[in-house]
């Protein structure tokens, strides 16, 4: 009991969100249309019933929790950084849990008003929020095999991982920044759509050949 109340705020947005969903799934039609997917362009390309929203929003959030929570149980590392662990696991649960939940309102959202394309892309704002969070969170992650940069060099050595791990940090923040700005730039401009979201993309990848270099300059030490 005393380990769940480090993760009651996780707990709270779950109960939250269900109670939001509750409220979305009694106004919305039976033959409601949820969007389930945006291309690059900010376009809904994917939709789903009104069950499926319910379920999908439910085994998200609940699912994403039960999978931090009960990492003791499955991380063969847990128990080499168990105080490290605990430290950083309430906080990335919370955080991934809060995005999901919005991310779940916000199809929601767009199902009761009925817009089908949204003039501001507040899409971007939350997955660039969700980087953010991520990037300040990601250098104080241990060496496991679930969480964080995960390649052969990584998982190899633990000054690999953790620079691997500090860098990545700082990328997942400017990440963040450029898709928040491309949220505040008009749809028309595709040029600049395309372009920050190829940069954006190769922020992100770049940690994993950084390993590799990282793991070749120690091995030629």
């Amino acid at each position: 009991m005393k380990r769940l109340m480090r993760y009651k705020w996780s707990i709270l947005v779950i109960v939250l969100n269900l109670m939001v969903m509750g409220w979305f799934w009694s106004q919305l039609p039976s033959d409601a249309r949820i969007p389930s997917h945006w291309n690059i362009h900010n376009e809904i390309d994917g939709w789903m019933s009104r069950n499926g929203s319910l379920v999908f929003g439910t085994v998200l959030t609940l699912g994403m929790f039960l999978l931090m929570y009960f990492l003791p149980l499955y991380s063969p590392k847990y128990k080499v950084y168990e105080e490290r662990f605990e430290s950083i696991l309430p906080g990335l649960t919370f955080v991934l849990v809060l995005f999901f939940a919005l991310i779940n309102v916000y199809m929601l959202y767009l199902a009761w008003a009925g817009i089908t394309r949204p003039t501001f892309q507040m899409i971007f704002v939350l997955m660039g929020l969700l980087f953010i969070f991520l990037g300040n969170l990601l250098p104080k992650v241990p060496k496991n095999f679930f969480i964080g940069v995960k390649t052969p060099w990584t998982l190899s050595s633990d000054e690999v991982w953790q620079r691997t791990h500090r860098l990545a940090g700082y990328l997942f923040v400017i990440s963040g920044l450029i898709l928040i700005v491309k949220a505040f730039v008009p749809g028309l401009n595709t040029g600049f759509h395309n372009l920050s979201m190829i940069v954006a993309m190769g922020i992100l990848l770049y940690p994993l050949l950084h390993s590799f270099i990282i793991y070749k300059q120690i091995e030629r030490k």
